[in-house]
């Protein structure tokens, strides 16, 4: 199978290609424009007849460019974006116009071939305060007013264009995405707290630490998105569904890592912009892709085990 992968640079992306060349029978074309990633081709180096890496800004990629990079491939995993609640909480129109320009320049040429199955991904975000989050819940984005819902706009209005264009599509939402290659950007709350607990130093929650997450360690969710995309024109939510608040999350940090680190409680209005606003409980429902055979095989501990 000829698979095109936009945005395979990226933390998600660079294992996914993995798990898909280790079949030996899949051929895989990485498009990145390095702008948050990086990419060591001698990783790929066993497979260097499998793999194709193209540095390009999809943005601004020439139309017959990318339907070139689209000939004889059988599906096209969309995994390019600017990503995070805090990146669009800083810079929301970056992150509206990223993505929904992004939007605009490739999913028309898509629709216009036609044929190729599409697999997007988005996010958690789009549920806002839930409180089920399955997946035919409606969305709950919060008001304009508050740049921190720039990002789940601009990904569910993607959301839509892919819905409705001709090609199949496969939408997954992504809960709180987690493994040892993640950089602590943009938010991403557990590498942020096994960084400052490997250096000795305070590992900061916000608020009381009392908000709730649930996370998914990278190999379960590129598990998951390979099971996702054989049963397409569907929503899936991928995570795992193992609830722990922040201020337990930072306890459980500092056990495994035998870490001297305090816990530094930081309110809100000290980290974000004066708009934010945080969720208080967002764990998934994830009997939809369970029901494809896919099971979280990581616990919270083997995650954090994993990352230190």
């Amino acid at each position: 199978m000829n698979i095109l992968l936009l945005g395979g640079a990226g933390f998600i992306g660079k294992e996914l290609t993995h798990r898909l060349l280790k079949t030996r029978w899949n051929r895989i074309t990485v498009v990145d424009n390095l702008a948050t990633s990086k990419i060591d081709l001698d990783e790929f180096d066993e497979y260097k007849n499998l793999f194709e890496f193209v540095e390009a800004d999809l943005n601004t990629i020439e139309e017959r460019a990318f339907r070139k990079l689209c000939s004889r491939k059988h599906q096209v995993y969309h995994l390019a974006s600017s990503v995070g609640v805090q990146l669009g909480d800083e810079q929301p129109k970056q992150t509206m116009f990223n993505n929904v320009a992004l939007a605009n320049k490739i999913i028309p040429i898509l629709d216009d071939i036609g044929k190729i199955p599409v697999i997007y991904s988005s996010t958690s975000e789009i549920y806002g305060e839930g409180p089920t989050f399955k997946e035919e819940d409606n969305p709950g984005i919060g008001s304009s007013s508050k740049a921190r819902w720039a990002y789940a706009t601009s990904k569910l209005m993607s959301e839509h264009m892919i819905r409705a264009s001709r090609f199949d599509s496969t939408i997954v939402r992504f809960f709180n995405i987690t493994g040892p290659s993640q950089l602590p950007n943009y938010g991403m709350v557990l590498p942020k707290m096994i960084e400052a607990a490997k250096a000795g130093k305070d590992i900061i929650v916000h608020g009381d630490g009392s908000q709730v997450r649930s996370f998914c360690h990278i190999k379960d969710c590129v598990e998951a998105l390979v099971k996702a995309s054989e049963k397409p024109n569907e929503i899936y939510n991928i995570g795992a569904d193992n609830p722990v608040s922040m201020k337990q999350l930072a306890e459980q940090v500092i056990k495994l890592s035998g870490s001297s680190s305090k816990i530094q409680y930081v309110p809100y209005e000290e980290a974000f912009t004066k708009e934010f606003e945080d969720i208080m409980y967002r764990v998934p429902n994830i009997d939809k892709i369970r029901s494809l055979g896919y099971e979280p095989k990581y616990s919270l501990d083997d995650i954090i085990t994993d990352m230190i």
